[in-house]
């Protein structure tokens, strides 16, 4: 209803049809409970009545066509009313006298002659009862055959009680009828009433709002004076008169709304931001200019304690006494602030928006500056946000307002990709470092012994790769402790780093072994190397927390290229197999293969490739499954799979042949074995949880790769969600243009996509924006940097899952191997968590 008359009078009406329903239906029932109960009471009289005329007749000893013409005559009786009476004789009268032409009697009946106990049936607009006649001693004399208590006969009454109850309800009908209008014309005539009492003043009212076009028209409401008659509608009326004084405090024009929206639209961080994000800041004061004469933004950034960088954005070009100006009043603002008292270092930057004409030179009292500040204890940023504008918005409270929410998005705006900035130089940095050692990583080692491969067989060069391991390292770590053994780790790197020319490049390969390709190099000049190290070594020392004198040696391999092999493949398997060699054959030892080495070693390779052969024949490639737990909940949320190889007395694991098997072309279809495998388990065990698969850059080759993967999942009725496809990052750097189209189709059939060991590319946040990542994998060099207290692994660490948050990426920690690094990682906020403390990989998937 639109109005109130009309409401009430429908409510009315509504109301008075419900009531006289409710009442029509309720005494229609009571009215019929009366009337069956009164059928009930009658009915027994009936039988009391029929039963007493038989037995006086019986005891006169009339004759049965006497006893036949009584009862007749009792039928006729009750013949015009609504009950009628049927008198069955029992089995027990029958042996005696006879049967007589009776209707067939149903099982109620015949349960009443059983249990000699009367019987009440009530339907819908009836009843039955049912009276058994039973022997008295009176009776025995001529019925012989009977004892006392046995049931002789029964009467059966029906009365038919429908005509009265629908009589009755017609009645009760017309009378609710004839009386319905009376409520309804007193709605009528009450609800004109009220309608003319509240009408006009809340005409009033609403012709008072309806002249509201601008804020400044609130204070032209008064409501304190509309009288509403009704105490409800008065309290309403001064409940709006109070929200009316509060927007009057609080409420914006819609043109300032329009100008922050717009303002705010803009501050969105994209990784083009994060990569150029002084670009971004001169569009955003571009954008205020439309709206406010802005004259510049400015930005002062302190960054580890070390450096400040003030960043100044003008709008125009300003003449050099505007410049100094508005340093002098930036130094004044910022040295309130404890963190920037110290400005010695102080680096200032003038940016330009708009080039193409000059800004007008400016009176310091004709300026307003205003400024907030951050501080982010993690990452060690803190910084203040400032905007210069003209003098007469500042004395403007609506306007003020809108400045000082524009201040807080810019501050978080820059102070996050200032943040992000210095985690993504951190981050290229370290992805290519060892944090302990600060040498090469592994990843880098590969990298350039590649390309190191390439270029020496365009210029037919030879170069040689070492592989240095320190003997007894282990040892001296667990008499001595981790944190001695990283410093005597990084003193032996150190000798290391100064006993190659500076163009060698050396990493840190794994734990206690260190690779370094030495560039141009034979293998006369490999082993003088070698052995100038091995003295640099076996002289060093370092004492201990006890003041024992710790000293080390090392056993070392080296290959030619292209004397020994020819592939960065082959050359690592030739030299580590000399580290090894020179290892177990008394350690302390360098060694370059002979011919018959390396003909054993690649005889090895061989055996390996005919393993690979005959377990894809034989169908031997069986799936082990390691748990993924959330970090939260500590409930196990997926498995990862891991391809393994059955042999007759072990199990291979995917390290021992998955290089070979790539080598020789076989990776993809041991992929097919492994998915069609692990889809058995899952359809078997009905395990609804998320499956990671790692599959190789070689299968994406293959057109029939997705179609395969999809007809698989549809066979075994796998949900395609549930489904993880897992990359290394740097296959993904190698193939970005070949997965890109890869993971999109992925996509778009629902599957997810992982990036595993993220964090060790060169630039690992550069490719994110070309992939819709669900998952990523961190780096397990931070992970396992954790346990030993590495500042930059849990720096580097904690970056990468506050940026993935941000970017709304799912974290995965793998390498969690204790109780420490668990809690490490649940503090940084990742999302889940994998490694040996969580579970090894086994063939149970539940």
């Amino acid at each position: 209803m639109k109005n109130l008359k009309g409401f009430l009078v429908w409510g009315a009406v509504f109301g008075s049809i419900v009531m006289f329903t409710i009442i029509f239906f309720a005494i229609s029932f009571l009215y019929r409970n009366s009337i069956i109960s009164e059928a009930m009471k009658t009915s027994r009289n009936i039988a009391d009545m029929t039963s007493n005329t038989i037995y006086h007749v019986m005891k006169r000893g009339w004759s049965r066509d006497e006893v036949k013409e009584v009862v007749e005559s009792q039928k006729e009786l009750f013949k015009r009313t609504p009950y009628s009476i049927e008198i069955f004789r029992g089995k027990t009268v029958e042996e005696l006298y006879g049967r007589i032409e009776q209707p067939p009697m149903d099982r109620t009946a015949l349960d009443v002659f059983k249990s000699g106990v009367e019987e009440v049936i009530e339907y819908d607009k009836s009843i039955r009862y049912i009276y058994p006649l039973k022997a008295k001693s009176e009776c025995l004399g001529c019925h012989s055959n009977a004892r006392v208590g046995d049931v002789l006969g029964i009467i059966d009454i029906k009365s038919n009680l429908s005509t009265i109850i629908s009589e009755t309800n017609k009645r009760i009908l017309l009378i609710m009828l004839m009386l319905l209008p009376i409520p309804i014309v007193g709605s009528y005539i009450v609800s004109t009433y009220l309608s003319n009492k509240v009408k006009r003043p809340a005409e009033s009212l609403h012709q008072k709002i309806s002249d509201v076009n601008k804020l400044k028209d609130l204070s032209r409401i008064e409501l304190e004076k509309l009288n509403l008659t009704f105490d409800e509608f008065n309290r309403l009326r001064d409940a709006m008169a109070e929200t009316i004084n509060r927007l009057r405090e609080i409420a914006v024009d819609k043109d300032i709304l329009e100008f922050e929206i717009k303002v705010l639209e803009k501050f969105i961080i994209t990784t083009e931001v994060v990569k150029d994000w002084k670009e971004h800041v001169k569009h955003l004061l571009i954008e205020v200019n439309r709206l406010m004469d802005v004259y510049c933004l400015f930005s002062l950034f302190v960054v580890n304690k070390e450096a400040y960088e003030l960043e100044i954005f003008w709008r125009n070009v300003p003449h050099e006494e505007t410049k100094k100006m508005f340093e002098r009043i930036i130094k004044r603002k910022v040295m309130a602030q404890p963190l920037f008292r110290d400005l010695n270092s102080l680096s200032i930057n003038h940016n330009i928006a708009l080039p193409f004409a000059p800004l007008p030179i400016l009176r310091e009292d004709r300026v307003e500056v205003q400024t907030k500040s951050l501080i982010l204890e993690s990452p060690g940023i803190g910084g203040i946000i400032g905007i210069g504008l003209n003098v007469e918005f500042g004395d403007d409270p609506v306007r003020s307002l809108v400045i000082e929410g524009v201040l807080s998005t810019l501050l978080n705006v820059i102070g996050s990709v200032k943040a992000i900035y210095k985690y993504t130089k951190d981050l290229e940095y370290y992805a290519t470092r060892d944090p302990l050692t600060d040498l090469f990583n592994q990843r880098v080692f590969w990298e350039i012994l590649g390309k190191e491969t390439e270029r020496s067989k365009r210029h037919r060069l030879k170069f040689a790769v070492m592989l240095i391991d320190i003997d007894n390292f282990k040892v001296i770590n667990n008499i001595y402790g981790h944190i001695f053994g990283d410093r005597f780790l990084a003193e032996i790197a150190n000798i290391i780093k100064k006993t190659f020319r500076g163009d060698d490049i050396v990493c840190r390969y794994e734990s206690d072994a260190f690779g370094v390709i030495v560039l141009e190099s034979d293998a006369e000049h490999a082993f003088s190397v070698a052995n100038r190290l091995r003295t640099s070594i076996n002289d060093f020392s370092l004492k201990a927390p006890d003041g024992t004198s710790v000293k080390a040696t090392v056993s070392t391999g080296i290959v030619i290229f292209p004397d020994h092999a020819e592939t960065p493949r082959e050359l690592f398997i030739v030299v580590e197999s000399m580290m090894e060699k020179a290892k177990a054959t008394g350690k302390d030892k360098i060694l370059i293969p002979t011919l018959e080495d390396i003909e054993g070693i690649f005889k090895g390779l061989g055996e390996k490739n005919i393993i690979i052969t005959n377990a894809i024949e034989h169908r031997k490639i069986i799936p082990y499954f390691q748990p993924i737990m959330n970090a939260k909940t500590m409930r196990i949320e997926g498995y990862e799979t891991l391809m393994r190889i059955e042999l007759e007395d072990r199990v291979m694991t995917a390290s021992e042949f998955i290089e070979s098997a790539s080598d020789i072309g076989l990776v993809s279809r041991m992929e097919y074995l492994l998915m069609e495998r692990v889809f058995e388990k899952v359809k078997k065990t009905g395990y609804d949880g998320l499956i990671f698969m790692n599959i190789s850059p070689k299968a994406l080759i293959f057109s029939e790769y997705i179609p395969t993967v999809r007809g698989m999942v549809k066979q075994y009725g796998i949900d395609h969600s549930k489904i993880v496809f897992e990359i290394t990052e740097r296959d993904t750097v190698k193939n970005l243009r070949l997965i890109e189209k890869f993971v999109d189709e992925l996509k778009s059939e629902g599957f997810k996509f992982a990036v595993d060991d993220f964090g060790s590319g060169f630039s690992s946040f550069q490719y994110i924006k070309h992939f819709p990542i669900d998952f990523v994998k961190l780096e397990g060099e931070f992970i396992r940097g954790l346990s030993t207290k590495g500042i930059v692994d849990k720096v580097i660490a904690e970056s990468i899952a506050t940026f993935c948050k941000g970017v709304n990426i799912k974290t995965i920690a793998e390498f969690v191997e204790n109780e420490e690094t668990l809690e490490a990682v649940k503090e940084m906020g990742i999302d889940y968590v994998q490694g040996y403390y969580i579970g090894r990989p086994t063939a149970d998937l539940i």
